[in-house]
């Protein structure tokens, strides 16, 4: 029997809810009846028309859901078999694992990437967004199994913020000793690096226009910043502020380090910058965009070692049916939220 998903469409200013059929399964795709999914901020972005969408795209990628049918040799980022029934999480992407850009570990970057949450329902594989009742996987998407024990809330976001975190917290390069952080947004991304750095022992300094925001990265383990006219050995951008990243740079200590992450739409805003800052202070400056497999894998890691066990319900909204996706972006909106969750109508 075919599978017959619903899935979430965007197509001409309006969302709505689809009924679509799939063909057969490929050799190496991975079907995934979804549990719980949530609207990250690029899938607001989608809707509101600030990034480019094709026709009846096909929303949402973050999720956590388990294995209706897979091929026996498949296996996830740890070698381990998956098997029907398994609950894992994914990536938003596929690679091919081949080409030049996977070759330099930019596997988020391939050649002939697909990307969940991007893709239109009319093109293969068809069910690209995790706002569905079922996802087909591609081969070269990167999958981890995960525990029972753990929530979905707990790791709903592993597939994009909280990877993006771990990419950004590999980027830092920190050191072993305790090192004083700005982080600049305390959205999803900005809030679960503020939680994996500070879980490390780093010392985090949060900084957001939204002082409920800042309130919330705090309860994560955060500060609030100390004097603005410190200047820090590590400073995230994860506001998508160009004026941010400006500040970014004006506070980047002598020798210091700037990940760049926020900034994912182009041309949304500029900023006039003198080169001779990074010049004479003898900065290195990284942009972040998605994350590797190991990215993938470090931030699950963490998420059961200590995310676990940081109230992380808190970033999220009460869930919402599948049927009232329209209302969950209205909610995503407001902004009372980081994420807010959908999960498929019952029956």
């Amino acid at each position: 029997m075919r599978l017959r998903p619903s899935i979430t469409v965007f197509d001409r200013g309006v969302v709505s809810v689809e009924t679509i059929d799939l063909p057969p399964r490929r050799p190496g795709e991975i079907d995934v009846s979804i549990s719980t999914a949530a609207i990250c901020g690029s899938d607001l972005h989608t809707v509101l028309g600030h990034r480019s969408s094709p026709h009846r795209t096909a929303l949402g990628h973050e999720g956590v859901g388990r294995v209706t049918e897979a091929d026996e040799a498949v296996v996830d980022l740890r070698g381990e078999p998956l098997r029907q029934g398994d609950r894992i999480v994914f990536g938003l992407f596929n690679a091919c694992g081949e080409c030049d850009r996977c070759a330099r570990g930019l596997s988020m970057k391939c050649r002939s990437v697909i990307k969940y949450g991007h893709e239109s329902v009319t093109s293969p594989p068809y069910a690209t967004g995790t706002l569905a009742s079922h996802v087909r996987l591609l081969p070269g998407v990167p999958v981890l199994r995960i525990p029972d024990d753990v929530t979905d809330i707990e790791v709903v976001s592993a597939g994009c913020a909280v990877a993006t975190a771990a990419a950004i917290v590999s980027a830092a390069a920190m050191t072993a000793a305790p090192e004083r952080i700005l982080v600049l947004g305390a959205g999803a991304v900005g809030t679960y690096c503020a939680a994996m750095l500070t879980s490390a022992g780093h010392t985090v300094e949060v900084k957001d226009p939204s002082a409920d925001r800042v309130a919330l990265a705090q309860r994560f383990g955060a500060r609030s910043p100390r004097l603005e006219a410190e200047a820090y050995p590590v400073v995230i951008e994860a506001s998508g502020s160009a004026d941010a990243f400006a500040e970014a740079l004006g506070v980047c200590d002598i020798g210091g380090r700037l990940i760049a992450a926020g900034s994912v739409s182009p041309g949304a805003s500029t900023v006039p910058v003198d080169p001779a800052i990074v010049v004479t202070r003898r900065l290195t400056v990284i942009g972040v965009h998605n994350y590797t497999g190991d990215d993938l894998r470090h931030g699950v890691d963490w998420l059961l070692a200590h995310g676990r066990y940081r109230d992380l319900g808190r970033l999220v909204s009460p869930p919402l049916p599948l049927s009232s996706v329209r209302e969950a972006f209205d909610l995503m909106r407001e902004g009372r939220y980081a994420r807010v969750l959908v999960r498929p109508d019952a029956g």
